[in-house]
């Protein structure tokens, strides 16, 4: 659960995100809104709220939840980007990241894509680097997760071959 206080024209807004299975659940002032993730592997929220005044976003991506008020989010003071903009490379390491995962390590492999598939999408949403940078630190990872992913499932089948 996230929860933050907004204040626009003098009115208090207690905005809150309770996480569910397939999405969630965003409370304004106790007016509940159920939300769906965009993404059938990864928790993938971006849901506008209209204030008076002020242009507010609650972000989910994973298990983490921010709330990006008037272009800015308010847990890292980053500049705010849709989750719509996310660009193809990251979709391209979530892809790959799950398929590896999958053939070589099965569920456990899965459960590392998915972990990765976090860090792609939130280093892509991330302009505080350049683009270059974004995609260097994604490969890298990228690199690691299906370096573990491939062992564990070599590791794994050695096992129940010697069984």
């Amino acid at each position: 659960m996230a929860k933050w206080n907004v204040e626009d024209n003098g009115t208090q807004y207690e905005i809150e995100y309770k996480r569910s299975l397939g999405g969630g659940k965003i409370i304004v002032n106790g007016s509940v809104q159920k939300v769906k993730s965009q993404n059938a592997f990864l928790n993938l929220v971006d849901f506008p709220i209209r204030l008076t005044n002020k242009a507010v976003n609650v972000v989910v991506i994973g298990n983490k939840a921010d709330l990006a008020v008037d272009g800015v989010y308010l847990g890292s003071n980053q500049p705010y980007v849709p989750v719509a903009k996310v660009p193809g490379w990251s979709w391209a390491f979530v892809v790959v990241s799950l398929v590896i995962g999958w053939l070589f390590a099965g569920i456990f492999g899965l459960c590392f894509g998915i972990l990765g598939s976090m860090f792609y999408v939130k280093s892509a949403l991330s302009m505080h680097q350049s683009t270059n940078r974004r995609i260097v630190s994604c490969l890298i990872v990228f690199l690691i997760i299906s370096v573990v992913q491939i062992v564990f499932g070599i590791s794994v089948n050695q096992w129940l071959h010697n069984l």
